[in-house]
């Protein structure tokens, strides 16, 4: 963060001064006590687990400068140490900051990239992040960093000599990416994709529509949008006039830029960007191939010239949890178990359906947030996995058993196995006996589900066979 005076801060949240205010500027905003260090601003956040002012003091020891506070909070006026910034609530007060730090401090030469999508805004993120970084300086969103906290936090992450800035947008519904793209106002905007997510708070894919393309109407006079338009629905929400360039992407032949020619496998995904350039990057799945192509628009739209764009591409290393591939011995695991909804994991079944294998085994998390058409979509996903010749199914949640129990009472090809648990705790635990040297276990479901346990699990039996590739 660009360092800040205290006062000025007060003056920005519309906050009432409590005890003695420091000459020292602000270079930080944090909302955990345990990672203030001298000179923070820590802002208190009730949450559902923890009241972020039971650890003021714990901040203020810390050599926190100032504490942004709740009005309503019992909290003991400061020692000479430190000082409170009282407001009414600190949540909307931490987007008034985030709003007026991006207005009134952030240089002009940062370029705020706000990115949106059902599926693959979190991996479009950091694969730019890794592009852009070879030519700039720049940040980028930590996480999963998208909602009424993290876009906040972000924002005043942005530091003096930025040339980018990357931040996350999310939503469960109706209106909360115009609110927090109010607070982003962002030079360019990508919406990667839309699909079956939310739909609980949304409803139905035209909402889900209408609601990633609510960023596009932030987007600053001369900025970029660069959207996805494979998913029609969104096309009638694309107006945005002169004021900002829109370039469309996807695999449909109207867009502006087309990603065609894809092939893919574990080792990685390869496409034609454009009618002409080839461009690899090490993830498996054919559905990277336009969150390639909306990286190569923004960074080529910034400058950078397409031989360093492939290179940086070729390097990518997926985070955990993300279609991250470890081989060990004749087994591959694919860590794909950070998120998960019906259109991830459908292009996550097909994936898997293509590689060679002893035997291909899906291992399905739960999905949620899905509303009504919750059992209808899961039933649909068991029902893909078996025409598309997955060998085991794994169900980890009561929403994937109950598809499972579906498809055994009817149409079932004889060769598919499957195997049903309550939760990931279980199926970690039974895995070992499940799977076999020589097999391909793909690992995908929401992040609630916790099939991180799998994966730890499956890396501690067959990692004496071999080191992680």
């Amino acid at each position: 963060m660009i360092p800040l005076p205290i006062d000025r801060i007060a003056r920005a949240v519309g906050a009432r001064v409590a005890g003695r205010v420091t000459a020292e500027p602000s270079q930080r905003v944090v909302t955990d006590s345990r990672e203030v260090r001298p000179g923070d601003l820590f802002v208190a956040i009730r949450g559902e687990r923890f009241d972020g002012h039971d650890f003021v003091d714990r901040a203020l020891e810390a050599g926190a400068s100032a504490c942004l506070v709740s009005e309503s909070a019992d909290v003991q006026r400061p020692p000479e140490r430190g000082c409170l910034l009282e407001v009414g609530d600190t949540v909307p007060a931490l987007g008034r900051l985030a709003a007026w730090y991006r207005r009134e401090v952030m240089s002009d030469k940062t370029c705020v990239v706000a990115i949106t999508g059902s599926n693959g805004k979190t991996t479009t993120k950091q694969m730019l992040h890794h592009v852009l970084s070879k030519a700039f300086v720049g940040q980028v969103s930590p996480k999963s960093f998208n909602n009424e906290l993290g876009v906040p936090l972000t924002l005043l992450s942005s530091n003096e000599g930025d040339r980018y800035l990357i931040v996350e947008v999310g939503t469960n519904a109706p209106g909360e990416i115009a609110a927090l793209s109010a607070l982003v106002e962002p030079n360019v905007a990508v919406v990667t994709s839309i699909g079956e997510a939310h739909l609980e708070g949304l409803g139905d894919i035209a909402a889900v529509a209408r609601e990633k393309a609510s960023l596009l109407r932030f987007v600053r006079p001369g900025g970029l949008a660069v959207v996805n338009i494979d998913q029609t629905e969104i096309v009638p929400f694309l107006s945005v006039g002169e004021r900002v360039t829109l370039k469309s992407m996807g695999h449909e032949p109207a867009a502006d830029v087309a990603a065609r020619s894809i092939s893919s496998s574990l080792a990685g995904t390869t496409v034609e960007v454009d009618g002409c350039d080839l461009y690899e990057v090490p993830l498996p799945g054919t559905h990277h191939a336009t969150n390639v192509a909306a990286v190569v628009t923004v960074a080529r739209w910034l400058g950078m010239d397409k031989a360093s764009i492939r290179d940086r591409l070729r390097s990518f290393a997926p985070g955990s949890g993300r279609a991250a591939v470890t081989r060990l011995g004749p087994t591959t695991i694919v860590d794909d178990a950070y998120n998960a909804n019906p259109t991830s994991m459908t292009a996550a079944v097909h994936t898997l359906a293509d590689v060679t294998a002893t035997r291909r085994v899906m291992v399905f998390g739960d999905m949620f947030e899905l509303g009504a058409q919750c059992d209808a979509l899961h039933r649909r996903l068991i029902d893909c996995a078996c025409e598309k010749g997955i060998d085991v199914i794994v169900a980890v949640g009561p929403a994937f058993t109950r598809a499972v129990a579906r498809r055994v009472g009817g149409p079932c090809p004889p060769r598919v196995s499957y195997f049903c648990f309550d939760d990931a705790a279980l199926a970690a635990a039974a895995m070992p006996a499940l799977t076999r040297e020589g097999d391909c276990i793909w690992v995908k479901g929401s992040r609630v589900v916790g099939l991180e346990r799998v994966v730890d699990r499956l890396r501690r039996v067959f990692a004496p066979q071999a080191a992680v590739a």
